[in-house]
């Protein structure tokens, strides 16, 4: 009898274990999901307050920057079809579409006259591809990945296959800004200064955007509104080009000066 009290005594706390356990698995889970989710969050271009701001956190968010044609896109077998794309060419990955480009102006990593090749995932493509076959664009991308993926920069109020990274470039040469123009704010602006992040560079200097949702840090990069064409729906070519070499450059000389100053420290 002693036993099978003891017995029973021990099935109760091993029950409760196992729900406390589940509940803590649970909790973990949901708190990963949520880390997932700020970083995704982070690595998108959030609204800012002019469309300065918006092109200089693009730059930033950007590991390569060129302008081009897209000169083939290759796809798995049988996806063709399915995606709309005609003229492609097989693709040696099962997972995966490579777009091919001819690079006419190279601003950051990327050459003028050179092919350049970003792999995107099979998936991605198929829920919306990001480009098409002779499209003219300016391009702003991430950095690959661990799998080799990559693709264009993606906005806070993009859509699938309208990344804020692709800017079309029509036969008059000039370039759409409307994906852009998305995410330009009238909310209240303030300036702050961002701390130095973990890793060796330093970012630059910041504009916080009060919004109903909070606060949301912003790079800044409005070089005192001295950049009036990007207030239109559209741009000419070298004038975007322009703009875009004046943010890199000018972040550049930031991350030069932190690392001097972190050098002498």
């Amino acid at each position: 009898m002693k036993a099978l009290k003891m017995g029973k005594r021990w099935a109760v706390v091993a029950a409760a274990m196992a729900l406390t356990m589940g509940a803590l698995q649970l909790n973990a889970q949901e708190q990963s999901a949520a880390r997932n989710a700020d970083v995704q969050s982070a690595d998108r271009v959030q609204p800012q307050p002019t469309a300065e701001d918006v092109l200089a956190s693009l730059v930033h968010h950007s590991a390569v920057i060129f302008a081009g044609a897209v000169y083939a896109i290759r796809m798995p077998r049988g996806m063709a079809g399915a995606s709309g794309v005609n003229g492609g060419v097989p693709s040696s990955h099962p997972d995966a579409v490579d777009v091919e480009f001819q690079v006419n102006m190279g601003i950051r990593g990327a050459s003028i006259g050179s092919n350049y090749v970003v792999r995107m995932p099979a998936s991605t493509w198929q829920q919306a591809p990001s480009f098409a076959l002779h499209e003219r664009v300016v391009a702003f991308l991430r950095a690959a990945d661990a799998a080799g993926f990559a693709g264009p920069v993606e906005g806070e109020a993009d859509l699938p296959g309208m990344d804020l990274g692709v800017m079309p470039l029509d036969d008059s040469n000039q370039v759409d800004l409307s994906r852009l123009q998305r995410l330009v704010t009238r909310k209240t602006i303030t300036q702050a200064t961002m701390l130095p992040p973990a890793g060796p560079a330093q970012a630059p200097s910041v504009t916080d955007v009060t919004t109903e949702q909070g606060q949301d840090t912003l790079i800044s990069g409005s070089n005192e509104g001295r950049m009036p064409e990007l207030r239109n729906n559209t741009v000419p070519f070298l004038a975007l080009v322009r703009d875009v070499s004046v943010l890199s450059a000018a972040e550049g000389q930031q991350g030069n000066a932190s690392a001097a100053s972190a050098a002498t420290k």
